[in-house]
Parts: C-alpha cells; structure tokens; sequence
C-alpha cells in the first residue's frame, strides 16, 4: 500500500489534524502502543504520526570529561537520556512507517523548533532531506484543511538551518561553561553541579547587576508636605525637600492659613484600546492580573493552543490581519455566555478594526481566541483563556474618554498641587474588565479664587528607595528588549536559574551563589557572560534564517571565542573553584535555616544524615541537649520557604520535583494540614507524595 506519511508535534496535534483532514472516518492504529491515524482525503491514503517534541538531542561523540568540546552528534533522545526511555517507542513508529511511505508532509507547529524536530526527523529517520509543509496558527479544522490542501512543496530550510544552528551553540556554551565550572569546584575538594550557557550567563549577569546596585544603595530622607483638605489633598510643589528645617519652616508659615486655588487646569485625554498579545505580552499581563509565573502561562497558553482555543502562543506579533476573519472569531464569541455582552458591542459597529501594535512575526499573528467554545479548563486555564479572550474584543473597542485635573493651591507664596482624574467614556474599559488598569481620582469641583479651608499640613518624613528588583515578568521583557533567547526559552532560562539556586524569591533575589557565580564569570570569562555577544549570535541565527550567512561560519565563531576564553580560565581553575566553593557553603548555610526550634529558639536546619544520606530537620542546638526534629521527603529539590503553618506555626518548605507542581508543605507530621493526606491515602493536593515517604 503506498500512503503518504504526515508528522506531527505530539499526539493530540496528530489527533486533531487527523479528525480535521479526513474525508471520512479515520482509522485509529498503532505500533509499541504510540497511536497513529490511517485516513483518507481527496482519495489519497495519509498516516499521521506524532512526534513528542524533540526526537534527536545532542551529544558529545567522545567519552572525555573535559572542556572545550566541538566533538558533537545528534542521537535519538532515548540514548542520551535515560528520563527519555518513553521516545523509543515514538521512534520506532515514525521508523516502521517512513520505511514504505512513498512522501511526506511535516505538520509539526511552524517555528524554529517545530522546523528543527521535522527536520531531524525527515534526515535521520525518514532518510530524505524534504517534505511538503504545512503552515498553520491554530488547530481548528478550517485551519488544518486549508493548511494541508496549500502545503507549500518544501520545508523551510532557512528556519532548519537557523534552528539546528541554535541547538548547537547552546550545546557548546552550555557543555564547556558548566564543565569549567564543576571542575574548578572539583580542584577545589568539592562536586557540585552547576551550570551557566550562552543566554543564562548575560541573564544571570543582569540579575546580578541589579542585586549589586540595591546592595550598595544608601538611602537619603527627604520630606514631603501633604495639605489635607475636606475632600481631597495636594502636595507641596518640592516633593523632596532635602532639610527637614526647611519643611518645618514651609509647615510653620502655612499653618492655620487657608489656601487659595490659584490655578485649575482641565484636559480631555483619549487612551487607544490595548494592542493584541504576543507571547511576553500575554505573560507580563498574567502575572500582573494573576501573579501566574511567565513559565507556567506559557505551558497554559500551550494546552489552551493545542485544545484549540487560542493560536500559536509562541509569537512575536501584535497583528491581526483580516484573513483571520475577526468577525466570525467575534460572532462565535457572543455565542459563548460569558462575552456575549461584550462581543455584540464590538460586533454593533460599523468597522471592525483592531488596534495593533509594531511588533511582527512572519509565522503567526498576534495571541487570540479562536471561537471555540472551551469544554472543561481548570482554574489556571479558565484565567489564561478569559485574559486572552477579553484583550482580543478589547482591541477593537473604542478609545477610552479620560478628564485630567490639575489645579494650584497657594498659601501665600507657597504651592501645593492637586491632581485628579475621571473617566468620561470607558469604552475599551468595560470590554477589558477586571483587567484594565484605570483607577479614577476624584477632586470636589474647583474653581480658580476658591477658598479652601486646611484642615491639617501634615510633614512626612521619607527616604530614597533602592532600584526595583526584577520580578519573572519584568526579567524576560528585559530579556526580550536586549534580544537575548527566545519567546519560547525565556521563561525556562529563568526558571533553571531558581533551580541551579542562583536566584530565589519574588520579586527576584540573587543568592550569594548566584553572585559569587556571575563575578566569577564575568572575572574570567567575561565574554561569556556579555549581552553583546549574545546578541551577536542571536542576529546570527537570524542572518542563517534569511539565508544570508551559513551555519558553518557562526559555529566557527563560536568555537574560536569559546577555545580563548576557556583557555585563560583553565590557568586560574583552582581560584576560581575555592571562590565559588565559598560561596556554596555560605549559601548553604543560609538557604538550610527553615525557622526557629520552637522548644530552644535556635535555628532548624535541614541536615543530611552521614550515616543513612537521609535529610530531616533538625534543631542547631543538637550539641546543648535539644532534640527536636522533623522527617523531610527524600526525593525532589528542596528549598525553604521563611513561611509559618497558620494551623500550627511550624515551618513550611517547598519540594520541587520534575514535571509537576511545587509541594508546599509543613514540617510537622501531626499538623492538621496533613489529616486529608491520610485519608485513605489520598493527597490534600495535586502532584504531593504518600505522606509515608516523610
């Protein structure tokens, strides 16, 4: 039987575009228990097969543990990684099929990385180097169908080229930084695993930078004068006064005086509806509505895309152009209860033109809904969903109406200004809502000569507040300012980042280790850690892409940049390892405090016992007679949290483990808390261990 083979992502992707191209029923098939789909369109036999993501990885051809290493291979995953065991099967299937496929279609999402899995796949498994591609943004069935029948003859070599180029750089910065680095530590007495790499290190650096500049900030007082009135207030026109003689004096003078409103000024301000979402919008958006880290907004808008509800998260974009039909997007809308309100305002006008933003991608446009009706989503998806849906009909809403006030007072000859605001038409305001930001301020009507009684000056004693840190949204626009990674791998750099213990917190902190780290870094291999060299190699890989310079040559770069800045590090290897093995155990010491002992008041750290390498919590006042201590699980990252139970003012730490939510959990086995784990050994919540394995 001759059939074409079409490749998908993952296997709901293959599920999906299988249902949708079918001229009739489809066949549900499989091989090693890896589902496939025999379907029929147009008379032609097509089998869709899914990927899981990445088949093929990267790995050193040579067994030696050094640093610098340019020897590398791509390999099937499942021999790279033993927590990649489950790729086998997908990689027998898409082998058993290929064999007598007699073409190819790749329908694997349509980015740099779903270009990069095709590719890999067409080359090493497929045996040929192209395919016919489709190109798609969302996984509805009009979509696929028209995706499938345009299919362009061939697959986008620039994108592979850029994207295999990118895998590699990142293998090499990755590889022979970490290495550096464990074996300084490992010259120092001491194995650690640590990591650094080609965005992580600037990343870092920018982290570090800030945590430098809070620590060595002085604050400065200065005083503010606040002229109370009845129904509002105004500040002295010196908003930092430097002497707080100064400020006494203005107090002294104005009190018991009325002021006199000397000057009001009135303007109509419009505010445009906001732009559509790209990825980075969307996750700046989520954690300032809903405080949902840049990560896991990513992995909902994921789920949201791959149900078919929203469009490709992963884009640039802040278009919506007309081929996506807004209208019939709006109009499936209104038939969902919950926007049908504000579905039908937009829908009552006579244009339908949304406010788009600069920003463009050549694949995808902007994030929007795609008018489905969603079946089932937890809590998380239910907010992502809703925030993508309302900025979606909020673009084309008309601009907001706002009055500003601003008006003078004077006490003789000293000025206090007041300053209001009112919203005149809210129109984008109610489409957006809860999630526009306009917060009105209202002034009692003000005329010019008016007297107004004080009714108290009040003198507030200030100071000078450090730089703001960074939190995981405002890290990754940062990120996506400078052009450092990508949309797609922002979010997982900065969560390596919390996991390597380089950072902690939010808004984030840099540990000592993180800063010990970095200054390492950027004394000996200061390159490394360069934003501009990063960004360098980012306009590189988009040079590849357009097909204006080959892989070959970036790669070259790479390896002569690498190779002179290693070999400097090398000569100081053991420095470098006693620094950052300091470091480590100052920020041990720190980061193992999980509260106070509540029988001696002295520090309960987690400790690993020598004897059965088991960790518990035990109290510091070991040595004086106390005795205290608490189980801990045995698997899973732990970090302390400086947290209190509220049922039993116990400790709380958190267990991180690999693919699953964050544990939060008391130390106390007797704590409340834990009487619905026990309950016929169900979890009190999702992803926590037997409460037997404390």
């Amino acid at each position: 039987m001759s059939y074409e083979l079409l490749i998908a992502e993952k296997p709901n992707a293959a599920d999906r575009i299988s249902a949708s191209i079918a001229d009739g029923k489809r066949a549900v098939k499989s091989v090693k228990s890896v589902k496939y789909y025999e379907v029929t369109r147009k008379g032609k036999t097509i089998l869709v097969v899914p990927a899981v993501g990445h088949i093929f990885g990267l790995k050193q051809k040579s067994g030696t543990w050094t640093y610098p290493v340019f020897d590398v291979e791509w390999l099937p995953t499942f021999k790279i990684s033993k927590d990649a065991a489950y790729v086998k099967n997908y990689y027998d299937t898409l082998k058993a099929l290929a064999k007598d496929a007699d073409s190819f279609v790749v329908g694997t999402d349509f980015d740099i990385e779903g270009e990069v899995i095709a590719y890999n796949i067409l080359r090493f498994i497929c045996k040929v180097n192209d395919a016919k591609r489709m190109k798609y943004s969302t996984l509805t069935k009009a979509e696929l169908e028209k995706s499938y029948d345009n299919a362009s003859p061939h697959i986008e070599r620039g994108l592979a080229d850029a994207g295999v180029t990118r895998h590699i750089l990142d293998y090499y910065f990755g590889i022979n930084v970490s290495r550096a680095l464990m074996l300084a530590m490992k010259s120092a007495g001491r194995y650690k695993i640590m990591s650094s790499g080609r965005v992580q290190g600037p990343t870092l650096k920018i982290l570090a930078d800030k945590e430098l500049s809070i620590k060595a900030f002085k604050s400065t007082p200065f005083w503010q004068i606040e002229l109370e009135a009845k129904d509002f207030s105004a500040l002295y026109e010196n908003e930092k006064i430097e002497k707080e003689a100064d400020a006494k004096k203005i107090v002294e003078e104005c009190a018991g005086k009325d002021a006199i409103v000397s000057k009001v000024d009135k303007k109509i301000v419009k505010q445009a509806p906001p732009e559509p979402f790209n990825l980075t919008d969307l996750q700046t958006e989520a954690y300032r509505a809903f405080k949902i880290s840049p990560k896991m907004t990513q992995e909902i808008s994921q789920k949201l895309y791959e149900a078919a509800l929203i469009s490709y998260p992963r884009t640039s974009s802040q278009k919506l152009p007309a081929v996506l039909n807004l209208k019939d997007i709006l109009q499936n809308l209104a038939k969902q209860a919950e926007y049908a309100n504000i579905a039908k305002i937009v829908l009552s006008k006579k244009t339908l033109v949304p406010n788009e933003g600069q920003k463009t991608d050549e694949a995808h446009p902007a994030i929007h809904p795609t008018g489905e009706a969603p079946k089932s989503l937890n809590p998380y998806e239910k907010k992502v969903y809703d925030l993508v849906v309302k900025r979606f009909i909020a673009t084309f809403g008309d601009a907001a109406v706002n009055e500003n006030i601003a008006a003078k007072l004077n006490i003789g000859p000293y000025i206090f200004n007041a300053a209001g605001k009112r919203t005149v038409e809210p129109n984008w305001y109610l489409l957006y809502a809860p999630y526009s930001k306009n917060k009105d301020i209202i002034l009692p009507p003000l005329t010019e000569g008016q007297k107004i009684d004080v009714k108290k000056l009040n003198l507030l004693a200030k100071e000078t507040e450090p730089p703001r840190r960074y939190t995981p949204a405002s890290i990754i626009r940062e990120m996506e300012k400078l052009n450092i990674g990508t949309k797609a791998t922002r979010a997982e750099i900065v969560n390596n980042l919390v996991l390597r213990g380089y950072i902690k917190n939010t808004p984030i902190e840099v540990t000592d280790l993180g800063l010990k780290t970095n200054g390492v870094l950027e004394k000996y291999l200061p390159q490394i850690v360069s934003v501009e060299l990063t960004r360098r190699f980012e306009e590189e890989i988009d040079d590849i892409e357009k097909q204006k310079i080959t892989s070959e040559k970036v790669l070259t770069e790479a390896e002569t940049e690498l190779t002179s800045e290693l070999s400097k590090f090398r000569l100081k290897e053991k420095e470098v390892g006693g620094a950052l093995l300091v470091a480590l155990n100052e920020t041990a010491a720190v980061e193992n405090i999980v509260g106070k002992c509540p029988n001696c008041g002295k520090d309960l750290r987690v400790i690993v016992s020598k004897m059965t390498k088991k960790r518990f919590v035990g109290c510091s006042g070991y040595a004086d007679g106390c005795r205290t201590a608490y189980p801990l699980p045995q698997v899973g990252m732990l970090k302390t949290t400086k947290e209190i139970c509220k049922e039993c003012n116990s400790p709380i730490v958190k267990i991180i483990s690999k693919g699953k939510r964050p544990w939060i959990l008391c130390i106390d086995p007797k704590c409340k808390t834990k009487n619905a784990w026990n309950n016929k050994g169900k979890a009190a919540s999702e992803n926590k261990p037997d409460d037997k394995k404390q």
